[in-house]
């Protein structure tokens, strides 16, 4: 669903134009207009927040700007500075790759949004980003990660082999190293030539392994997604986490 924020009440209201997405810069995937279900939980939690948001990977802004239009001090991410200059001005700008480059003091954020981030990153990385949001949230903050599944058609010849090393107990069983081994879907040549493939137990477990507690976790299928990528409708994991109280 794309949405409007309404200033003067800071109401979510949808929009009925189509999606649109377009592909970034540093080809780093496509950035979305539209929010996903699980973006929009995110909003609706930076609502309430009074310690600042951050939003990794922020592409066109449109999570970033939704959380400032409901009220929330928001700090924007993206690997691509100039990305970022449309949000200048209006939300802090943090340049920078996550995790190596990101840094905040401990317990400061409120909210943490990562969407379509974490499948460009590798085992060794995830694990590091998931521990360096844990020590950035304030006690009850929350992550909200959205990312990529290898239940998507241009990975159909990827399952068999995904399905071979979860029985074999992989830790990184999403992990592709070259993705034109597997798929030679038009799209993907304007993606990194490696990805991690990612699902609901994989997320949780080193969420888990964090510190953070789990809400949610769950597959489903982004309405923004071309038809050209549905296969069962396990497109997309999305992941809620918090950090404990004391």
């Amino acid at each position: 669903m794309r949405v409007r924020i309404t200033r003067h009440n800071r109401r979510i209201e949808p929009e009925t134009t189509a999606p649109r997405r377009i592909l970034t810069r540093n080809r780093m995937g496509w950035s979305s207009d539209q929010l996903s279900p699980l973006s929009l939980s995110f909003v609706e939690f930076s609502r309430a927040c009074t310690a600042p948001v951050l939003d990794i990977g922020a592409g066109l802004g449109t999570a970033a700007l939704a959380a400032l239009g409901a009220g929330a001090s928001v700090i924007a991410n993206d690997l691509d500075d100039g990305a970022l200059q449309h949000l200048a001005g209006r939300t802090q700008t943090r340049p920078g790759r996550f995790p190596r480059e990101l840094h905040f003091e401990p317990e400061t954020l409120g909210a943490v949004h990562a969407s379509n981030v974490f499948h460009f990153l590798t085992g060794n990385q995830l694990e590091s980003g998931f521990r360096a949001i844990a020590r950035w949230l304030r006690p009850g903050g929350r992550l909200f990660v959205q990312a990529a599944t290898p239940y998507q058609a241009p990975f159909a010849a990827f399952l068999p082999e995904y399905q071979r090393r979860l029985a074999a107990a992989g830790k990184w069983p999403g992990w592709i190293p070259k993705i034109s081994i597997y798929s030679s879907h038009r799209q993907l040549s304007q993606m990194p030539r490696s990805l991690h493939l990612l699902d609901d137990a994989i997320l949780t477990r080193t969420a888990l392994a964090a510190g953070l507690e789990i809400e949610r976790a769950w597959l489903f299928r982004r309405t923004d997604l071309p038809a050209t990528l549905h296969l069962d409708g396990r497109e997309s994991v999305a992941l809620i986490a918090r950090k404990p109280s004391l």
